[in-house]
């Protein structure tokens, strides 16, 4: 299994993406802030989009993937429902209005803890709100993506529409248990469980 990181430089928000696939070249892309020609240049046949979450950074160009790969969209079921708001999601105060009316047949919601089976890839599902009603992380091996859970020395913002920090809170208590070793997060760079004992330490000290 291979893991590349992904920037867009039209994401004004330098959100990250990530392509996970095997040795057939096929696998999954977690989260749509990247274009269609920067997961092109890799030649992955990509059989699935996961979303971390419902903001318009990391959707951002869900529609122009999932018709090029025609392929299905995971999300926590209330974010789905972010998804399909575009007060929700933000869109329409950060950026343009994003409509995904004509691809919504193709989202597939998940539940905590259920486990995904695509492209030979195991993908454990743990719903993780907070930063959104319906925020979600990816568990892949010993690989944690955690949206905008949690990042390499801070936490995802709490003050947004559907957010909560007392569910912040309880969130991080339990990736703070999750057994990982690499943590690959939706803005800035990749960590590790180590450093991430420390940044969640000071961050429940924070009445």
């Amino acid at each position: 299994m291979k893991i590349e990181k992904i920037n867009s430089i039209h994401n004004r928000l330098k959100s990250n993406s990530y392509l996970v696939y095997n040795d057939k070249d096929e696998g999954i892309l977690i989260d749509a802030g990247v274009e269609l020609a920067d997961v092109k240049k890799f030649n992955i046949n990509i059989k699935a989009i996961l979303l971390t979450h419902c903001h318009f950074d990391h959707i951002m160009f869900l529609n122009e993937l999932q018709k090029y790969y025609s392929c299905q969209i995971y999300i926590s079921i209330m974010d789905k429902l972010g998804l399909l708001n575009q007060d929700t999601n933000l869109s329409k105060a950060f950026h343009k209005t994003l409509d995904f009316s004509e691809i919504k047949n193709n989202i597939i919601t998940f539940n905590d803890n259920e486990i995904l089976n695509i492209a030979d890839i195991s993908i454990k599902c743990i719903l993780t709100p907070g930063h959104t009603a319906g925020s979600a992380c990816f568990l892949i091996g010993k690989n944690l993506f955690s949206g905008d859970t949690l990042f390499a020395q801070s936490i995802g913002r709490t003050d947004l529409p559907t957010s909560s920090y007392l569910q912040q809170k309880s969130s991080l208590k339990r990736l703070d248990n999750l057994d990982y070793n690499i943590l690959y997060p939706g803005h800035d760079r990749i960590s590790n469980k180590e450093e991430q004992i420390k940044n969640i330490k000071f961050w429940l000290s924070i009445n």
